[in-house]
């Protein structure tokens, strides 16, 4: 099922952020935290296949996983689901360093470390393929493996998203497509 549709049917989003149409198929992230979740379907495990390119040195963003319906609040989103980090950076939000791999782009976000390095430089596009089964996720980052988390504990079945970081952070996606396992 590609994802989104060119008018963002069946997307909505929280938070103070937000996205906007680039070129044709493109979104870009804006405005400050926020998540663009798909609210037309649940997931509980699927493949997940997302391109996406960072604009600028210090964007930040992220794919979440099975989270629940959100209204105004992201946080359920942070508790309860999974993030896969977009930062080139490794940015810890807790010490204000940089390299932690914890936090680095491919990261189950504050669960499992990325174990390697996998992004392209600036300006070029990315490609995720993002696994969830049962309660195991695989995450690869053109085409290498870079996580998995086995032993999921949170949420089995939610909603995907995609995040607004920070004002000034544009992330652009394209070619969403999920396909139901």
């Amino acid at each position: 099922m590609p994802l989104p549709s060119p008018d963002l049917t069946g997307w909505r989003m929280a938070g103070s952020g937000g996205f906007s149409r680039r070129d044709e198929g493109i979104i870009e992230s804006h405005g400050g935290s926020g998540i663009l979740w798909y609210a037309d379907a649940a997931f509980a495990d699927f493949l997940l296949r997302v391109a996406w390119r960072l604009t600028g040195s210090d964007d930040n963003s992220g794919v979440f996983l099975r989270i629940p319906p959100l209204e105004h609040d992201v946080q359920p989103a942070i508790d309860q689901g999974y993030e896969v980090q977009i930062d080139d950076r490794g940015f810890d939000p807790e010490t204000g360093r940089l390299g932690s791999m914890l936090h680095l782009t491919g990261a189950i976000y504050g669960l499992v470390p990325a174990a390697v390095r996998a992004s392209h430089p600036l300006g070029q596009w990315n490609d995720f393929e993002i696994t969830a089964q049962g309660a195991t996720i695989s995450v690869r980052l053109n085409d290498v493996p870079v996580a998995k988390l086995e032993g999921a504990s949170r949420r089995p079945r939610g909603h995907i998203g995609l995040q607004a970081h920070h004002e000034g952070s544009a992330v652009q996606f394209r070619n969403l497509r999920i396909k139901r396992l």
